[in-house]
């Protein structure tokens, strides 16, 4: 009974986990999509929008390479540098 158990919990994790990858899959684009509408406002020659250019290209490298948390987490620095 306790290994049934064990492996319950196991596929439960497995399919939280899958189900989470298509959130951040979604995520990335809209939040790629914010930052360079938010770029295109600003002195295109200034350290931060550089910077923040930067940051979007990483996102987008990460979230085409289907690192789609690490290119969340990318997307929103170059957001937090652009405010």
């Amino acid at each position: 009974m306790r290994m049934k158990t064990g492996v319950v919990v196991v596929l439960v994790a497995v399919l939280v986990v899958a189900a989470g990858v298509p959130a951040f899959a979604n995520q990335c684009p809209t939040l790629i999509r914010q930052a360079n509408d938010k770029i295109a406002t600003l002195d295109q020659n200034s350290d931060t929008v550089k910077k923040a250019k930067a940051l979007v290209a990483e996102a987008d490298r990460l979230h085409k390479a289907g690192n789609h948390a690490e290119s969340v987490v990318k997307a929103q620095e170059a957001l937090a540098e652009l405010k």
